[in-house]
């Protein structure tokens, strides 16, 4: 057997030196998940830890310079790219400039987020414009701007519903009939964005929605929810303390009442809410698709196991499947929330307001935190930015981004650093979506 010798020229001190500088800044973690494995992280300095972080959350400022907004998952793979999806826009309507921002956060699929994302907004401003348009005296338009944005967000879940159920026989025995081969071909039928894959795969994907309305006085609020993103305002008060509070209700399974409607609901099935999850499945209590969870059974036995999509896996879902009894499971009815403030923006004795929306995301990174605590602390930091930047010379500084910093470690160079560039090949924090609204 032939032994083959390389000879190798041991390294000069200066080339040692420089793979040890190549290395210097790196470091170890186990992502405070206690187990033995760890992975490397890179040590960033400032200005360099600056710099990056808005790279990843790509910070913006819209809305005639009121609203800032900043959209951030650090992992970069292809396959976990962020679900989250947010608008902000201004609308022109009869009486003025209305604002519009919202924050979808999608699950299962891109399909669903993107859809509801596109299509929502210019729907509701056609829905809004009619109503505007009929001239409605100041005291009905609270309740006819919160029903516009009701019946909105219920008509486009319950249009891609629609649009897949037409792929189908309607009969459920004429459904259990229809020959697999051809049900693998509806659901998977790709051209274009009204074939039979697209309309099945925002039906079965699913996304929450919180969406905003600012009237052009900036005097009237409207908040829908649809899931667990939160809105949170803030409001300085006449000793110059900031205050904030939560809100929504939050759809998912920390929250009791939740919880307790499903089980209402379906008051022969112990296990429609098992793990605090909808089926066992589904965080969310409420949302847009997911209609396997909203139809009977039979659409996840024989039709949507045969979808082919890279996001999708018919063994992840079997087990649930058993459970659907009496659907539906999951509710698309958003509550919907108007604040009148006392004073109108603009006349010199409204007080300055602050509006604060967010994916689940931001939630996560406060563990252990209650919901008002969270709101506590985030406008906390909100007023101290908008105090310091008030004065004549004060800097513009984009609060989402601040609020960002402040959660993935703030001060704490190593943590930030740690967060946004870990060599890690999954997920370690969920995607977080951050807007944040000056209303006056």
């Amino acid at each position: 057997m032939d032994i083959r010798v390389i000879n190798l020229t041991p390294a000069t001190s200066t080339e040692q030196q420089r793979a040890l500088d190549e290395v210097k800044d790196f470091a170890l973690t186990d992502m405070d998940r206690g187990g033995q494995e760890r992975w490397t992280y890179h040590m960033l300095d400032e200005p360099t830890l600056s710099v990056e972080l808005r790279k990843f959350a790509n910070p913006r400022t819209s809305a005639s310079n009121r609203v800032d907004s900043v959209s951030f998952q650090p992992c970069r793979t292809w396959h976990h790219r962020s679900q989250d999806r947010y608008k902000i826009e201004e609308w022109s309507l009869p009486g003025g400039t209305w604002t519009y921002a919202a924050v979808f956060d999608g699950h299962m699929n891109h399909d669903t987020v993107d859809y509801v994302s596109t299509q929502f907004g210019p729907y509701l401003k056609d829905q809004l414009d009619s109503v505007l348009r009929s001239r409605p005296p100041p005291s009905a338009l609270p309740k006819l701007v919160s029903d516009t944005l009701k019946q909105s967000l219920e008509s486009i879940d319950d249009t891609m519903i629609s649009d897949f159920l037409a792929l189908f026989p309607r009969e459920a025995d004429a459904l259990t009939r229809l020959d697999p081969a051809r049900a693998r071909h509806l659901v998977n039928e790709n051209g274009g964005e009204s074939s039979g894959y697209r309309k099945t795969a925002r039906a079965f994907g699913g996304t929450t929605a919180l969406v905003t309305l600012v009237n052009p006085t900036r005097g009237h609020l409207w908040v829908a929810n649809v899931g667990d993103c939160v809105a949170v305002l803030g409001e300085k008060d006449r000793s110059g303390k900031w205050r904030g509070r939560v809100v929504n209700s939050i759809h998912n399974g920390s929250n009791p009442g939740e919880l307790d409607r499903i089980r209402s609901e379906h008051p022969e099935q112990a296990d429609c809410v098992w793990n605090n999850r909808v089926l066992g499945f589904l965080a969310p209590t409420r949302a847009i698709g997911d209609a396997w969870l909203k139809l009977p059974a039979i659409y996840a036995e024989l039709v949507f196991k045969h979808l082919d999509a890279d996001w999708f896996s018919a063994e992840t879902v079997e087990p649930h499947v058993p459970r659907i009894r009496t659907p539906p499971y999951l509710s698309n009815t958003p509550d919907v929330y108007h604040l009148e403030f006392g004073a109108e923006a603009g006349q010199g004795s409204a007080p300055q307001r602050a509006l604060i929306l967010c994916s689940d995301g931001l939630t996560d990174l406060y563990d252990g935190y209650s919901p008002q605590e969270m709101a506590d602390e985030w406008i906390e930091l909100i007023g101290r930015e908008l105090n310091s930047s008030s004065g004549p010379n004060g800097a513009r500084t984009n609060l989402a981004l601040s609020l960002l910093r402040e959660a993935i470690g703030g001060s704490d160079t190593q943590l930030v650093s740690r967060n946004l560039t870990v060599e890690m090949e999954e997920r370690w924090m969920d995607d977080t979506t951050i807007l944040v609204q000056r209303l006056s």
